[in-house]
Parts: structure tokens; C-alpha cells; sequence
């Protein structure tokens, strides 16, 4: 798989929250941290997505907000 993201994190699924249209899916990184992902569930069943599959959390965003209280 070649893609144009630079921001490509290798994990692990470790826990993956079915729904009937989206599918949350909690991905194990480096030093402990996690990182949230919500895809379509057809998504997630067409990668055969399941705990302790080997993925890349991969981010492409054109912004990043910030906020404070």
C-alpha cells in the first residue's frame, strides 16, 4: 500500500466497538498511547478488522483545532 499521508502510526487494534453504520476502533501505539479511529462499519468488516490486527493509523487533515477552557 503506497499512499501520499506522511503521518502513517503502526498499532494494534486492541478493542473494536461495533455499530450498525459506524465502528469505533481503539488502536494500541507506541509508548502506551491510544489512538480513536471511527470508521463505517462496512469498512471495518471488508479489512476483517479483530482484535490484535496489525494496522496503521493513518492522519491526513487539512486543519487541527485547538481549544482551552
Amino acid at each position: 500500500m503506497k499512499i501520499s499521508a506522511r503521518n502513517q502510526i503502526p498499532g494494534t487494534v486492541k478493542t473494536i466497538k461495533k455499530g450498525p453504520v459506524s465502528t469505533e476502533v481503539v488502536i494500541a501505539i507506541a509508548g502506551g498511547n491510544e489512538i480513536v479511529s471511527s470508521i463505517t462499519t462496512h469498512s471495518a468488516e471488508s479489512l476483517k478488522l479483530h482484535e490484535g490486527s496489525k494496522v496503521y493509523a493513518i492522519v491526513k487533515a487539512s486543519e487541527v483545532m485547538v481549544g482551552v477552557d
